[in-house]
């Protein structure tokens, strides 16, 4: 077996995308392979380790009921060398598990072919995932699998988890609080969703980068909220991260933490007693959680399209249950979630899912991360008011997407 690159990073600098977005295979030397059988074949990379091996099983059944041969391969790779592999005869015709945050630099490389109509039905999927397989108004990505956020809360200091934030509050001052990295707009999402704010405008399948929710007076009453985290219940400073919210509550030292399902594992090898529910409501709404989406997606280069699409769609129809058995990641399809064997954490995060929705699937998300964490950290130490660090986000984030089009 020839080795090959993987597909997991894609975060690379602008002027890198626009020299992949004009490498292509060229069509003239590049045919499809056939197999021993007379089928066709393709060679599908991916990123899911632990699934990997189920995803060679099925592909080595539909290759006895179609006769065509689908190659699957795992390692890891980026963009660049990505771009690079397809331009060969033997390069990847296609990707099956890759995070959706990284979806969008593939796009704007030209890498990625449109979804064909009848691939799947979106209606057959979470919203989120569906949402996180669209960019420009076009279906880009299959859905896989699904992950994000939700309350963990101490069964010795809690019985119950709360309904509202209101709630929480109120019974978290007494018992060690809740913590979380709320200088991060990973965690903060939920809060600007709240009050109607939002990064950037989602509309038909578009996002709208013109268009952004950061500094609005919904914004503002989100940075307010949080502010009171920081000042009034002294719950959240602007050094607390992820990793130290855990660790303290993990000893025992907080009531509430929020986690993901990455989490589990560590808090039982500690033995901190713990149960998940999903996220209290605020401002009488359902609490947004960012939701994390494994794609598929067939490369705009490869020979081997219609190929790929059948052998993808193979694998959306039989192999769900059997994935959430290798990998323990929530299948993206409905039915599967509804068909799965899983315990009383995976049903809050499949019912915290509902609620949730992708980050952008546009390459503009990457100027939103440091302006935003910057602006809240000074916002707890008392450095400016939820209203300036609105404005300070929203016209950083701004002038940070210009300057990446510029080069355009």
């Amino acid at each position: 077996m020839k080795r090959k690159c993987v597909v997991c990073l894609l975060i690379g600098t602008l002027a890198m995308t626009n020299v992949l977005a004009g490498c292509g295979k060229d069509s003239e030397t590049a045919e499809r392979k056939e197999t021993d059988k007379g089928g066709d074949s393709a060679i599908i990379w991916t990123n899911l380790e632990n699934e990997a091996e189920t995803l060679q099983e099925y592909a080595k059944k539909w290759e006895e009921e179609t006769g065509n041969k689908v190659e699957v391969v795992h390692e890891t790779a980026d963009i660049q060398q990505f771009a690079q592999a397809i331009k060969s005869e033997d390069g990847p015709d296609g990707i099956y598990g890759i995070a959706n945050d990284q979806l969008a630099q593939y796009i704007d490389a030209g890498m990625v072919q449109e979804v064909p109509e009848e691939i799947y039905q979106d209606s057959d999927y979470t919203p989120a995932a569906v949402q996180a397989c669209y960019a420009d108004g076009k279906r880009y990505g299959v859905p896989i699998a699904v992950e994000t956020n939700a309350l963990f809360y101490n069964t010795e200091k809690m019985k119950e988890a709360p309904a509202t934030w209101e709630e929480l509050l109120e019974v978290a001052k007494d018992n060690g609080g809740i913590q979380f990295e709320a200088s991060s707009i990973y965690y903060d999402l939920g809060f600007l969703r709240a009050y109607d704010s939002y990064i950037f405008n989602y509309k038909d399948g578009n996002y709208d980068v013109a268009d952004i929710g950061l500094g609005n007076e919904g914004a503002v009453e989100a940075y307010t909220f949080l502010q009171k985290l920081a000042t009034e219940y002294k719950f959240v400073t602007s050094d607390i991260t992820s990793d130290t919210a855990k660790s303290n509550f993990q000893n025992g030292n907080t009531a509430f933490y929020i986690g993901g399902p990455w989490d589990i594992e560590g808090l039982n090898s500690a033995g901190t007693p713990f149960a998940v529910a999903p996220m209290p409501k605020l401002n009488g709404k359902d609490f947004v959680t960012p939701v994390g989406t494994q794609v598929g997606f067939v490369s705009a280069k490869s020979d081997s399209q219609d190929i790929v699409w059948e052998f993808y769609q193979y694998l959306l129809e039989n192999s769900e249950e059997d994935m959430y058995k290798a990998g323990g990641r929530i299948p993206a399809q409905l039915a599967a979630q509804e068909s799965i064997e899983k315990d009383a954490a995976t049903e809050s995060f499949i019912t915290q899912i509902s609620y949730g929705e992708p980050m952008p699937t546009a390459s503009e998300m990457g100027q939103v991360w440091t302006p935003f964490s910057d602006n809240m950290k000074l916002m707890f130490n008392g450095e400016v008011t939820p209203k300036e660090a609105g404005n300070y986000i929203e016209t950083q984030v701004a002038e940070g997407i210009e300057m990446m089009n510029s080069g355009k």
